[in-house]
């Protein structure tokens, strides 16, 4: 099966955890970088997600999956240890989810997902992502811890005042052409050097006369 790779918007989206262990957690805390609003269902849970549950990022729901938990909620996510009973539930969930038209993401078991995980670099607005459409989540780890070491926190500021200068320059009312001119010309320049050294006074003149420039 090949999965279409794209962009979701979960900001302010009711999403449902179902388990309470490694992989859920890992799972919680990129659902809650994004603005989720997120329940979990398991009878027992581990101590990040529980830290994060008095904080009240999450509702946690002290017991075992119900049929019907699922109502309402615009993706599930299902992260539950893998016995024969569990497995039921899961091919159970997916169906319901698939009736109702929920996302649903099942661990490590791409057959009963509606949508896959990618492994993420994250630099702020800036991600990279690694699909290998569920065959091997190993090799898209190997992949990212490399990615990591070439894309520093630096990309995290870079990217933010790209989104600056667009948001300034497209005030300008500039023809198309021009603007992809300007933004050209910004990529090549010092810009990035300058942020990647911490040269914040140098940034604030750059930007000043850069912008200063646009016609």
């Amino acid at each position: 099966m090949k999965y279409y790779p794209i962009g979701l918007n979960i900001f302010d989206k009711k999403v449902l955890v179902v388990g309470g262990g490694n992989v859920a957690s890992r799972k919680i805390e990129r659902l809650i970088e994004k603005g989720a609003e997120i329940t979990v269902i398991s009878p027992e849970i581990i101590g990040d997600i529980d830290t994060i549950a008095k904080k009240s990022k999450i509702k946690w729901v002290k017991r075992i999956y119900e049929i019907g938990d699922e109502e309402g909620f615009f993706a599930v996510f299902c992260a539950i240890s893998p016995t024969d009973e569990n497995t039921k539930t899961e091919e159970e969930l997916y169906k319901r989810c698939i009736q109702k038209n929920i996302l649903i993401n099942v661990a490590d078991k791409p057959d009963l997902c509606t949508f896959t995980l990618p492994a993420l670099v994250s630099r702020g607005e800036f991600d990279i992502a690694i699909f290998t459409g569920g065959f091997s989540p190993l090799f898209a780890r190997k992949i990212r811890e490399g990615l990591e070491k070439i894309y520093g926190e630096e990309y995290t500021v870079f990217v933010k005042i790209l989104g600056l200068v667009r948001k300034e320059v497209k005030k300008k009312n500039l023809p198309q052409k021009k603007n992809q001119e300007i933004f050209d010309k910004l990529l090549s320049s010092e810009l990035f050097e300058l942020v990647k050294e911490k040269k914040y006074n140098d940034i604030s003149l750059f930007l000043s006369n850069f912008l200063e420039e646009v016609r």
